[in-house]
């Protein structure tokens, strides 16, 4: 029963989301500290706009959330959802101005901060919920009140802000209460309003934007922007700034790193002179059918005094086996480029590799690891142009410009002018034995390939000033991403 009633408020908020209301601002922002490690503000109004949910032709979609709603809830709990579905403004919230989201040392919790238009009116939802028991009843705290949800999130609030601790371990919940306590009562000067890559993010233009410590970051996501940096450089004084948006076609991240340390931004014009500017001069030796392309342009000399600065990586070589890499490295005069071409049903990728040399050398190099490698390797060379590969097949036709090349492909010309570019072509995934198979596995990975058939490509594209960007492009161009998500959505879950 319990699950069912959450289930009614997911639905609720699903509604209250898209029918975001019109209020003035205020300085909730004052709650988020000065040293929070991640920020992300919510755009709610533009998300609402560009989900169709407002639209006329969702007006039976709407009914039909209104009645799961209702079905499980007290007559009083359901008049007021109702008040809120015809006017969000009844909820009390200011829900089309931005939600932030942040996490600190102080509140290593997910943290959730929404303007306050009407303290009463968010007490009467909350005693809405509190009835169906999805929450505790409403209580009075130091300067604000106070509930907890079934989850342990704290919800507490005050005449200008409310604010959501997600999921709070239980022996923390008093602590967590003293931390709120500060951050209600945290005047301008001490909170992130001052924060230089705060101010630099409300700069950016998306439906959600985002400030993130490096430190903070999931190593996935930073290894590309960190690489070649010294190890002895403090990261949480790296930032990188983003904007995340839903367009007609395309979903979109782009993202910049930003620091005040004078040491980091030395270190980071220092990665940017080990590389050069793609001119997308390998993708006529690829298929068009690669399933997965990343192609980057090294300057070998730079790139390799970058390598050699990490202790992972010099740990990783010793001796004459050290030189035969540096040799290698050293020698890459150009681009560099990776494809995987095909799959077998086992999951073995079969792939091919190009580089541009300045000297033979680095062949030799090559053919020095191909020959003490676990599973079979074929080098070869084309001029000054070395390739390896683990598929004979592929060797029959290394080094030759294919009859229907990459450069066809609908993401090559996106290529050129960047640093380096990673893309999958995800038509040419779901074409593979291993993946077609599973379709015969059940609906839900029926469902995954069906999904996976709206998109078209995923890419990456980094540029030297240490922007970037990775954009998932659907079939679609006509319609908003977003729009698309939604009508999946629907279509699945039967609306």
């Amino acid at each position: 029963m319990e699950r069912k009633k959450i289930y009614h408020f997911l639905a609720l908020t699903v509604l209250i989301v898209f029918l975001a209301a019109c209020s003035s601002k205020t300085e909730y922002t004052n709650i988020i500290p000065a040293d929070a490690s991640a920020v992300a503000s919510i755009n709610l109004k533009s998300l609402a706009e560009k989900s169709g949910l407002n639209d006329q032709e969702n007006k039976d979609v709407k009914q039909k959330l209104m009645d799961a709603i209702k079905s499980g809830l007290n007559a009083t709990a359901f008049k007021q959802v109702e008040k809120i579905v015809n006017d969000p403004a009844e909820s009390g919230l200011a829900l089309n101005e931005p939600i932030y989201c942040f996490s600190s040392r102080a509140l290593p919790y997910p943290t959730l901060t929404i303007k306050v238009t009407d303290v009463d009116k968010v007490r009467t939802t909350l005693d809405a919920m509190a009835s169906e028991q999805v929450c505790k009843p409403v209580a009075k705290g130091d300067g604000y009140d106070f509930t907890t949800f079934t989850d342990g999130s704290l919800c507490a609030y005050t005449e200008g802000a409310l604010v959501v601790v997600l999921s709070v371990e239980s022996t923390q919940l008093e602590t967590t209460k003293k931390t709120v306590t500060r951050l209600m009562k945290q005047e301008a000067d001490k909170s992130v309003s001052k924060n230089k890559g705060f101010i630099k993010m409300k700069e950016q233009k998306g439906d959600l934007i985002f400030f993130a410590s490096m430190q903070d970051l999931p190593t996935t996501y930073t290894q590309q922007i960190g690489f070649g940096l010294s190890e002895e450089m403090d990261m949480s004084q790296l930032f990188v700034l983003g904007s995340f948006s839903f367009e007609n076609g395309k979903i979109s991240m782009k993202y910049e790193t930003y620091t005040e340390n004078k040491e980091l931004q030395a270190q980071l014009k220092k990665q940017q002179k080990a590389f050069g500017t793609l001119k997308a001069s390998l993708t006529s030796y690829f298929p068009a059918s690669t399933v997965a392309y990343i192609a980057v342009n090294a300057k070998g000399d730079e790139f390799y005094k970058l390598l050699s600065e990490n202790s992972e990586f010099q740990n990783s070589f010793i001796g004459a086996e050290r030189s035969e890499v540096k040799s290698l490295i050293t020698h890459i005069d150009g681009e560099v480029a990776v494809a995987i071409t095909n799959a077998s049903l086992m999951g073995m990728p079969s792939f091919i590799a190009y580089a541009e040399i300045n000297d033979e050398v680095a062949v030799k190099s090559l053919r020095k690891y191909a020959a003490i490698s676990m599973i079979p390797m074929y080098v070869g060379q084309s001029g000054k142009l070395a390739f390896i590969t683990n598929d004979k097949a592929l060797m029959a036709v290394a080094g030759k410009v294919q009859t229907d090349p990459l450069s066809n492909t609908s993401f090559a010309e996106n290529i050129k002018g960047n640093s380096y570019y990673m893309a999958i072509n995800t038509e040419s995934l779901l074409k593979l034995p291993l993946v077609a198979n599973m379709a015969g596995f059940g609906e839900e990975f029926a469902m995954y390939q069906n999904l996976g058939s709206q998109i078209s490509y995923i890419e990456m594209r980094g540029q030297k000033d240490g922007k970037g960007e990775l954009n998932m492009t659907l079939k679609n161009k006509e319609k908003n991403a977003l729009k698309q998500i939604v009508d999946f959505a629907k279509q699945f879950v039967g609306l």
